[in-house]
């Protein structure tokens, strides 16, 4: 019999793994804001439900969460806060306090999970 807690457990870190996924996808493409992360994944194509990709289905997505996933993908090397310089990017430390100053995009290593998530590679 599963209890309580081992069953709000699958729950919230079900939702942690959806929304890490969806703050990859959302900056695999190109450095973007938080605000722009936001809107990527709340504001997405209708014609893309949970049906065909079941990380959709925890939207609405919070700026707490983002954050959090941003926090989480960073210090994992899956993606990287960074700052412009003309046409230079320099990569910078994540803080909290800061997150809305920066710019995120995917590594290396968070582009290759995410064409695996999608089934790419």
């Amino acid at each position: 019999m599963v209890n309580v807690d081992s069953w709000w457990d699958v729950l919230v870190r079900g939702r942690f793994q959806a929304v890490l996924e969806l703050v990859l996808a959302a900056i695999a493409d190109d450095p973007v804001t938080i605000e722009i992360i936001l809107k990527i994944i709340n504001e997405w194509d209708p014609g893309c439900d949970a049906e065909s990709w079941p990380a959709r289905s925890v939207v609405p997505v919070s700026r707490p969460e983002v954050i959090k996933a941003l926090r989480e993908l960073t210090r994992e090397d899956y993606a990287q806060a960074c700052n412009f310089a003309g046409q230079e990017i320099h990569r910078v430390d994540f803080r909290d306090r800061e997150v809305a100053e920066v710019w995120f995009s995917a590594t290396r290593k968070g582009i290759n999970a995410v064409r695996q998530l999608q089934g790419s590679e």
